[in-house]
This record gives C-alpha cells, sequence and structure tokens, in this order.
C-alpha cells in the first residue's frame, strides 16, 4: 500500500528538524582546530580534506568519498506491494587515484562499490555479490587550454550533474530521474575538449566518440555499444552558465536502435544562491506508441545560514511507454561544513508515480576525502 502524501511529508519534516538539530551540535564539535596546534600524525602534511593525500613528490594523490544514507521510501504505483521501510546503508564507497606531473600528461581513475551494507528493522544485511565498478580510467593529454585530449572510460559529457558526479558535491541526496537513465553515465572511447575565447563569453567545448563496448562493462547498468557527440557551455556573465548537449547512440542490450538526444542546462548564481536545471529529449528509433523520453529538473538553492542552506527542485518526466508524465517534487536542507562534507535531508513526493521513483524522506552524509 502507498504511503500517502501528506503522512509522508510530516515524516519528511520532522527528520529534517532532528537534521538541523544534530548537525548544528556537529557544527559546534568540528570547529577548526588552532593552527599552531601540533599533529602527532606525520601524514597530516600530506593531506588536506577533500583533496586526496599525495605520495611525495611522484605526483600520485589517492581520495575518495563515501555516502551512508537512510529513508523511509517507497516506489508508487509502479511498486505497490510492500509497505515502505526505514532501511540504512553504506551507499557508496568510491577510490580516486590520479597522476599529474610537470608534463602535459595526466591520469585519473575511479573505482566504486555501491550498497556495501544494508541496515532494515530486524535484519542486517552485507551485498551478496560485491563487484567493484570501474566508474572512469583515463589519460589526458593537456596541448594547450584550446585543445586537450582524453583517451579512456569517462563520464558522459551531457548536462551538468552527470558531469558533477561526485555525492558530496551536488545539494540532494536523490538524483534527477532525467539523468539517471535516459543515457549511460560512462562511455570508453576519445575525446577532445578545451576552452575558447568569444565575443560573447568563455565558451567550453567537448567533442566525444564512444566506438565499442564499455571497459569492465556492469551487467546491471546501460552502457553504450556506440556512440558520438558534443557538449558547449557559454558564460556570457561570470554568474551565468549555459549549456547544450547533443547525443546519437546505440544502447549495449538494444542493438539495431538509434537514439537522438538534444539537451539544454543552465546554472545561475548570485551570492549564495544558485539556479540551475537540465531538460533532455531522446527520440528513439522504435515503433512504439509514446517512445520518446523527455524530462527535465528546476532548482534552487537558498542560503539560510552561515552553512545551512535549503533546496527545492520540482521535476517533470516523460518516460518510454508510460502513458502520463510523472510530476516530482523536492523539499530538502543540506548543511555544509566546508566543501568536502555534506549532511543533507530531504523529501520527495511524485503524482502519478507510475515509473517507480522513489518517494518519501531520506538523509545521508557524504563527505570528499
Amino acid at each position: 500500500m502507498q504511503v500517502p502524501i501528506i503522512a509522508s511529508a510530516r515524516r519528511g519534516v520532522r527528520a529534517l528538524l532532528m537534521l538541523m538539530l544534530c548537525t548544528s551540535a556537529v557544527g559546534h564539535a568540528a570547529a577548526p582546530a588552532p593552527t599552531n596546534q601540533i599533529t602527532l600524525d606525520p601524514m597530516a602534511r600530506h593531506y588536506q580534506l577533500g583533496h586526496g593525500l599525495a605520495f611525495g613528490d611522484s605526483g600520485f594523490r589517492l581520495g575518495g568519498y563515501g555516502v551512508v544514507g537512510i529513508g523511509e521510501l517507497d516506489r508508487g504505483d509502479a511498486a505497490p506491494a510492500p509497505p515502505a521501510r526505514w532501511q540504512s546503508a553504506i551507499e557508496a564507497l568510491s577510490g580516486f587515484l590520479w597522476w599529474q606531473g610537470e608534463s602535459a600528461w595526466r591520469f585519473f581513475s575511479e573505482v566504486a562499490v555501491e550498497n556495501v551494507l544494508t541496515a532494515r528493522p530486524g535484519e542486517v544485511t552485507t551485498a551478496r555479490d560485491l563487484k567493484p565498478l570501474l566508474e572512469r580510467f583515463y589519460v589526458d593529454y593537456a596541448w594547450r587550454d584550446a585543445i586537450n585530449f582524453r583517451l579512456g572510460k569517462f563520464l558522459t559529457p551531457i548536462g551538468r550533474w552527470n558531469l558533477i558526479h561526485a555525492a558530496p558535491l551536488v545539494w540532494t541526496s536523490s538524483r534527477p530521474l532525467i539523468t539517471e537513465n535516459t543515457f549511460p553515465g560512462n562511455a570508453t572511447g576519445a575525446m577532445a575538449y578545451g576552452a575558447l575565447d568569444s565575443p560573447w563569453g568563455d565558451v567550453e567545448y567537448s567533442l566525444w566518440a564512444s566506438p565499442g563496448a564499455e571497459l569492465l562493462r556492469p551487467h546491471d547498468r546501460a552502457t553504450f555499444k556506440e556512440a558520438y557527440g558534443a557538449h558547449l557551455t557559454l558564460s556570457p556573465h561570470p554568474a551565468v552558465r549555459l549549456g547544450l548537449s547533443f547525443a546519437d547512440f546505440e544502447l549495449a542490450d538494444q542493438q539495431d536502435q538509434r537514439r537522438k538526444l538534444y539537451g539544454v542546462d543552465a546554472q545561475w548564481l548570485y551570492r549564495r544562491f544558485e539556479v540551475s536545471g537540465e531538460f533532455a529529449f531522446r527520440v528513439n528509433r522504435v515503433d512504439l506508441e509514446r517512445s520518446d523520453e523527455r524530462g527535465g529538473y528546476l532548482q534552487l538553492v537558498v542560503p539560510l545560514s552561515e552553512r545551512w542552506y535549503g533546496i527545492t527542485r520540482y521535476e517533470r518526466f516523460d518516460q518510454t511507454g508510460v502513458d502520463r508524465d510523472l510530476n516530482l517534487y523536492v523539499l530538502g536542507l543540506t548543511w555544509r561544513y566546508r566543501a568536502a562534507l555534506a549532511i543533507k535531508g530531504e523529501w520527495s513526493g511524485a503524482r502519478p508515480n507510475n515509473v517507480g521513483a522513489a518517494q518519501g524522506w531520506r538523509a545521508s552524509v557524504a563527505v570528499l576525502f
């Protein structure tokens, strides 16, 4: 039975109030230590939260991020059988290893595991088949600002959210629906990218192609079989970013069905306020009623105090083969202690929820290390 939206919202508000009380105490306890404090850890000289651990002067650094979450979610009309129950989980652990020397060459890699440990009422489980996911593995050659080259596995340059990637750097625990399954989040191939000056402000571009199968393909995710695309970002003002995306691709598990995707994204910053959004339209070349897919989101971030932010997001999503568009509403609070640590709480509700979108309340702690 689906949780009524009003009752779920009340629980979400209570959870957000508890989050405010807890993080206020954490903020007091986590005040930075005096700069003249002597540390007994010799590695402290080489490490700063969010910047990774340097291996001497070798050019290598080790970093990553972790996410621990708790929530009470249901899947709406698409999965009405089990009632919503709270659950807590180590949602993600991700490790970065990168190298940058004095030459034009750079290397970056990311390996992640998901849902390592999950706790529900009366039970604690571990992932039975815990397989590391290779998220990124590429080599860059920085020839000049105007043109750089990348070879390997990288984040698909579509929109804004997919490129930010790391949970500590985004404002909410949930990810907008249009960025989840409308296109694969990774591509294996080559990319040329750079930054140019223009009469309309700074211009950043990327041209990419994925000619074959994904490197170490995960079996539970959609991946490209063949794809190419482009992304363009204009900055007519220091506070404004406008993006355009295009991709033509074929999926590995749905071969001979070409798709084209057109997208726009935008961000506006004013002091500590932020308005951002994305819209994508995917054209499917298949003989199916309502085969195309479209959707987008608009998100507002409002500073409430030095470290507290209020977030609201509206999403509209028209999934392939579904009769009615989904409207999703998100209301949340985020507490940021520096850029590398975020504690988030949110409530979300969808009407009609005919695509199985997670709704209810959730909270998470995300750390970039």
